[in-house]
Order: C-alpha cells, then sequence, then structure tokens
C-alpha cells in the first residue's frame, strides 16, 4: 500500500515534547473526529498515552451520525476506555465536559488541594483541539507561568479551580496510508492541496450513494437526479456558478465547495467511519 510522508521535522519535535509532558500529566483528553474516529486517532500518541487516565471526545459529533456515534462509544467502552459525545457548538455537551473535569479534579482526594489536576489536551491538526481550548480559555481562563519539569516558554492555563491545562500543538504521525489519509483530507484535517481534491470529491459522492444518502445532495444542490459521481460534480459545478471562461465547468472549485459543505455540516449529519466488530 502506498504511503505518503506527512511528517515533517516539526512534528516529531513536538512528538518527543509531548512524551517529556505526559509524565507530569494528571489526565489527557484526547480530541477525535467523531466522523473518523479511527483515522484521527494517532496511534503514536496513543501508544505514548499508554495506560494514564484518558477521556476521549469524539468532536464535532453534530456533524456525525447519532447512531454510529453510539455505536463507537460502546467501541470505546469495549476497550476500557472513556468517551463522549462532543461539540463546540452545543452548549449541553460542553456542560458535560466541564462537569467531567471538576469530578476528576475532586477525585484527586484532600492531599491534592494545593496542587491543580494537570490536564493535557491532544489530537492531530485541525481537529478542533484550539477550538475547545480557546473556548475553555473565553470562559475561565488565566495564564499561569512556567511551572516546574516544562521547558521554559512553555505556558499552563487555569480553567477553573484547582484544574491547569497545558497547551499543546497538534501532531500527525509519518507514513499516512491512502486508507487513512482520504478520510481526514475530507473532513477537513488534512491539506486537499497534497491529494486530488476532485478524487476526494468523488470519493465523498461514492460514500453518500453508498450510504444511500443521495437525497441530501439531490436537495441540497436542486439536482433532478442521481448519475455517476463525475457526472453528479459537474452538475454541482454548473448549478453553484463553479465556471470557467467559455462556460467551462471549474471541477476543481465545485469539488472544493462540496468539501466544504459537508465539512460545515451543510450536507447533513454523515459518518465516514464504523467501529470495527
Amino acid at each position: 500500500m502506498k504511503k505518503e510522508q506527512w511528517y515533517p521535522g516539526n512534528m516529531a519535535r513536538a512528538m518527543r515534547q509531548l512524551g517529556a509532558d505526559l509524565k507530569l500529566m494528571d489526565l489527557v483528553v484526547e480530541l477525535l473526529d467523531a466522523r473518523v474516529p479511527i483515522s484521527s486517532r494517532n496511534p503514536a500518541l496513543s501508544r505514548l498515552i499508554g495506560d494514564r487516565d484518558c477521556l476521549i471526545l469524539l468532536h464535532k459529533a453534530d456533524r456525525a451520525e447519532p447512531a454510529v456515534t453510539a455505536r463507537w462509544l460502546s467501541y470505546f467502552q469495549r476497550q476500557d476506555l472513556q468517551a463522549v459525545p462532543f461539540s463546540v457548538f452545543a452548549p449541553a455537551a460542553y456542560k458535560t465536559f466541564h462537569q467531567t473535569l471538576k469530578s476528576r479534579a475532586a477525585q484527586m482526594g484532600p492531599s491534592r488541594l494545593k496542587k491543580p489536576l494537570r490536564l493535557m489536551i491532544t489530537g492531530i491538526p485541525n481537529v478542533g483541539k484550539s477550538t475547545l481550548i480557546n473556548l475553555l480559555v473565553k470562559k475561565a481562563a488565566a495564564r499561569t507561568g512556567n511551572r516546574p519539569g516544562i521547558t521554559r516558554g512553555r505556558q499552563w492555563i487555569r480553567l477553573m479551580p484547582g484544574i491547569e491545562l497545558l497547551d499543546t500543538p497538534g501532531v500527525l504521525w509519518p507514513n499516512l496510508s491512502a486508507e487513512t489519509a482520504v478520510p481526514l483530507a475530507v473532513v477537513g484535517a488534512l491539506p486537499p492541496s497534497r491529494l486530488d481534491i476532485q478524487n476526494l470529491a468523488l470519493w465523498l459522492l461514492n460514500f453518500y450513494r453508498q450510504r444511500g444518502f443521495e437525497e441530501l445532495l439531490l436537495k441540497r444542490y436542486a439536482l433532478p437526479s442521481w448519475d455517476e459521481p463525475e457526472a453528479v460534480l459537474e452538475r454541482i459545478g454548473a448549478g453553484q456558478g463553479c465556471l470557467q471562461s467559455a462556460g467551462k465547468i471549474d471541477l476543481d472549485r465545485a469539488a472544493a465547495l462540496l468539501l466544504r459543505d459537508f465539512q460545515s455540516g451543510t450536507l447533513g449529519r454523515l459518518t465516514l467511519e464504523e467501529p470495527p466488530v
């Protein structure tokens, strides 16, 4: 199976730093995309986390199919991993996460009253980690300065009394397979420029057809009927004004529009990966 190299030197350094930082953590929050939980889970990071206390957040659950998300929750439970659906756009989900953090801090016991629970939020690039951290910081946070054992310049953020967060960069792993890179690019976790954007769009159109969800696209783009993916992409381009000179359809623009609509949830809720049996 052909593999792509997505692992620049800065990510190798980030992984080494994460390994060192993890030794100081009381809780690791692993952020996955609910639409692609397997592809968005960094196996190298999971090995680093090991048996440390970990909470999995299935982020963007508001754009995934609820029934499939429920199966993913059961899957992680069978792996003895705590997982919860989450979206920064769902106040109830944020409140549940907030309460979970408070409960974890309370469980640290009286001996920890003067030492806050140390938390790390991890995930691949563009999975929504920065959005979540910004939300947490905006709610109630103040930078607390350097802490012993942390590389100079790295900052802890006080999220609430008794809980502090260390911000970390998103990290990929080397040699992504096509089976992983394509769904990651479709959900926006990888730059589409590294793959053929039309092929990504055709892959997504095929997926809608396989799941029997063509009606969502027919309605969104006012298409009269379904056809082969190439023809559907052309119709989307024509209907959405993705035209070049002499009226030629700009298929790259049509593909980019389709991917943006899917990533934003405009095309309805769809999960691209089922849990292993």
